[in-house]
């Protein structure tokens, strides 16, 4: 796993590790609407392998994106994001990166487990397009437009760290359900 993904990725792991099964299948305030932990771990394996699937299309193109102009919004969004370090709020999530509802229970370890081998995969595919594309604008995500290789690590970083806080919000969330709530503590 290079460099850049390694303390999104441990600090990821550790909030993970303080939910068990039930509590990251429980949606905050008992909203179906909002997500579970679980739902966002899986989130974020999709929208990796769908990163990893959009780069690996290059790769067999053997080229990168045709259009690797960007538009001044692109431009603004990369500077606010990439450049800023500012992961706005309420962007809704693309359908293809959009968990199912009524995920089946799975181990927090196993979620941990699956976000560490989409990192590794999508990791392996951004070494290999540096590798033949060097410095280019490699492929083009659905708001930022095109991005480079290095820009498409910070922005998984950036989005990792932006749903890490929405776990430890969903903890807390969780924890004050149980102290007004002690009945929630049997879930």
């Amino acid at each position: 796993m290079h460099a850049v993904f390694q303390p999104a990725f441990r600090d990821l792991a550790a909030e993970l590790g303080l939910f068990d099964a039930t509590s990251a299948n429980v949606h905050p305030w008992g909203q179906p609407h909002c997500w579970s932990v679980h739902q966002i771990a899986e989130h974020l394996v999709l929208s990796m392998d769908c990163t990893r699937t959009t780069l690996e299309e290059r790769l067999a193109k053997g080229r990168p994106g045709r259009n690797s102009h960007r538009s001044r919004t692109e431009w603004a969004l990369q500077l606010m994001i990439l450049g800023a370090g500012h992961m706005p709020k309420g962007v809704g999530a693309q359908e293809a990166t959009t968990p199912k509802a009524n995920l089946p229970t799975t181990g927090v370890r196993d979620l941990t487990e699956r976000i560490e081998k989409a990192i590794e995969s999508l990791d392996a595919t951004l070494d290999e397009c540096r590798q033949r594309f060097g410095m280019e604008r490699v492929g083009r995500h659905f708001l930022l437009g095109p991005l480079r290789v290095d820009q498409w690590r910070r922005y998984h970083v950036l989005h990792l760290r932006h749903h890490l806080t929405q776990m430890c919000d969903l903890r807390e969330t969780l924890s004050v359900e149980v102290i007004r709530k002690p009945e929630m503590a049997r879930i």
